[in-house]
Formats: C-alpha cells, structure tokens, sequence
C-alpha cells in the first residue's frame, strides 16, 4: 500500500509544475486578445555545410516565448546521419510597438562536431516597430570578428532594429 501512496503524491506533487511559466509550451507571437491586422517577419537559416546552419531568428515577443527555427531544424534533421535541415519559421506580430528578443547562431548537427569547430552565439532584447502593409527578416552576420543580429524590410533591405553584436567564431 505505502508503494501506491507514495506514486499518487509523486503524481500529485509533479502536475503541479504545469502551471508554471517556465515549463508552459512556446507561444503565438500575437498576443492571444489581439484580433486585428498582422505583420509577417521571418526568420531566416542559412545552411553552410551539412553539418552546419547560421541561424538568424526572434526567440520571444514582449515575454512570450516562441517556436524558435533553431529547435525546428534540429527536429527536422533528426534521424539523418548527421546532418541538419535548415528550416526558418515565420511570425506574425501586430503592428505596434513590441520588445523582441533575437538571437544570431551557429548550429551544428551533434555536440561533438560543434566542440570542433568555430560558433558564436548572440541574444538579445530590442525595441521593434514594425508597419502594416510591410514584411520583415530577421538577418545577420556570422564571421571570424562579430556576430550580429538584427530586423530589416524584406523588400528593401533598411535595417529597422538596432543591431545586437557580439564576439565571433575567432578563437
């Protein structure tokens, strides 16, 4: 009987870690009372080599925390003998003001590939109005210097976000 008591409090105890935020499932970029017109930006993954991806992409809108490209390529290479397939989602935002978080990096297909060769990894939070009627990108720069990060119109190129960088691939 102790062993039944002992399973039900564990049970108990461990469906409380579902209300917490940490633990809750990614999120729509839009806000879920939002009803009105959206703004696509894109993510964007460059595939360098099969084993390797520069990853460009919004990991969280105003707290909320999004699917990222990064886990979908990951997923989607899954089972492929060590290789990557690069796949770079979209998001749909309102057109207001929003506090983003971007991340720029470098992906590869295991661990052990990855602690052999150069990678970068910038994050941060950035303000971010984007327009109606427009489309955005999030881009990047991955190099021996810097590791960058930032928003731009798709169909003109004009950065629209303040660039996050950070220490590059260089050892």
């Amino acid at each position: 009987m102790k062993p039944i008591v002992t399973l039900a409090a564990m049970a108990l105890l461990l469906s409380g870690c579902t209300s917490f935020k940490s633990f809750t499932a990614f999120e729509a970029a839009t806000p879920p009372d939002y009803s009105g017109p959206t703004v696509n930006v894109a993510d964007q993954v460059t595939a360098i080599s099969p084993q390797r991806l520069h990853v460009f992409e919004m990991t969280e809108v105003d707290g909320r925390r999004l699917s990222s490209s990064s886990m979908a390529s990951a997923r989607a290479g899954q089972g492929n003998a060590m290789t990557l397939a690069p796949v770079a989602l979209t998001n749909e935002l309102p057109p207001q003001s929003a506090r983003v978080r971007l991340q720029a990096a470098t992906q590869y297909a295991s661990p052990l590939v990855a602690m052999s060769n150069p990678s970068c990894r910038t994050v941060g939070d950035v303000s971010f109005t984007p327009q109606d009627g427009k489309r955005y990108t999030v881009a990047g720069h991955i190099a021996a210097d810097r590791c960058e990060v930032w928003i731009e119109e798709m169909a003109t190129g004009q950065v629209v976000t303040e660039k996050l960088t950070g220490p590059g691939t260089e050892r």
